[in-house]
């Protein structure tokens, strides 16, 4: 009995510490870098990733890297992927050969970061594979005893997306881990993570592909709700109603956006895709003259540099939509 008193004191001991993976200055710095990136203040975000004591160290510029790419996907801004994608090549580099939980776990957060980097520029096969570094990470700290929100929310979004991909073919290659990736991703996005706010939109992507739309709908307003005027979950609230089949929602959602990213990013690519979303729904209403206008706008020769950071899912959603257009 004292043995097993012992123990459970032992065990209540180390579960008090703190995060052996992530340091608390790091963890408080993360945290900070990512509230300010969700309210849109990239600047201050790069800023504070730049200037804090470790900024020189493989953590520092793993958070160079998010808060570039979280500037990129909001304002695609090209010098903000490129200070990214330096700042996570140097991580790699520095990290190469060292075997602590620490850095193997930092060596993971660059990795995934760096997968993220290659989808963002349509590079789906380097994509993957490096997704599958980052995983197989993380697998490996957790089969040593190490469980943290951090590993189970870049776990989830693995084994969701990795069997979601496959088809029929899951069941041949580590069977049909949807249901655990869900459910991971749902945890790391209510804990304490710095990064639970993307683990958050990446459980809202999630919902989405299982279309559970409502799901998704309030975690975008979640979103919102905690960070008025964020530009991304707008989109996706729009995204979310469409799908919903309220479609005056959404298409008031999408003129908001169109108007909240005018002026506002370097190359206007979340501009244009409200211009694309706009001329789908136009479209879905029966307003032809209006579907036209929008996809004059977005077919527009000033936009041609633009277009490649479309997604590609909005552009072959329209392609039935501007046959139907040109029978008229």
């Amino acid at each position: 009995m004292l043995l097993v008193i012992a123990k459970l004191l032992m065990f209540a001991l180390l579960s008090s510490q703190p995060d052996p993976l992530l340091g608390e200055p790091a963890k408080r710095t993360f945290a900070e870098a990512m509230r300010l990136s969700s309210q849109g203040r990239h600047d201050d975000a790069e800023r504070l990733a730049r200037t804090w004591s470790g900024s020189q160290s493989p953590e520092g510029r793993v958070l160079q890297g998010v808060t570039g790419l979280s500037r990129f996907a909001d304002l695609h801004d090209p010098a903000s992927l490129e200070r990214a994608r330096a700042a996570l090549d140097l991580a790699v580099e520095k990290l190469d050969g060292r075997t602590s939980p620490r850095d193997r776990f930092t060596l993971a957060m660059a990795l995934s970061q760096q997968s993220f980097l290659a989808s963002t520029e349509g590079r789906d096969l380097s994509a993957a594979m490096t997704g599958r570094k980052a995983a197989l990470l993380c697998q490996e700290l957790m089969d040593q005893g190490h469980d943290t929100p951090d590993l189970r929310g870049i776990l989830g979004g693995y084994f969701f997306w990795k069997a979601q991909s496959l088809g029929a073919l899951r069941f041949a290659f580590g069977g049909d881990t949807r249901a655990k990736g869900l459910e991971w991703t749902r945890r790391a996005a209510i804990s304490d993570s710095p990064f639970r706010e993307a683990y958050r939109i990446s459980l809202m992507w999630i919902r989405f592909e299982r279309k559970e739309f409502a799901l998704g709908l309030a975690l975008a307003r979640e979103g919102i709700a905690a960070y008025p005027g964020n530009r991304l979950y707008r989109q996706a609230e729009g995204d979310m109603l469409f799908r919903l089949g309220r479609r005056q929602e959404a298409l008031d959602t999408y003129r908001a956006s169109w108007m909240e990213y005018a002026g506002v990013e370097v190359v206007p690519a979340n501009r244009l895709a409200a211009a694309g979303n706009l001329a789908r729904i136009h479209h879905s209403l029966g307003r032809g003259d209006s579907a036209r206008a929008w996809l004059d706008t977005l077919d527009a020769g000033r936009y041609v540099h633009v277009r490649k950071w479309l997604p590609p899912s909005l552009v072959r959603e329209l392609v039935p939509v501007r046959k139907e257009l040109a029978k008229r």
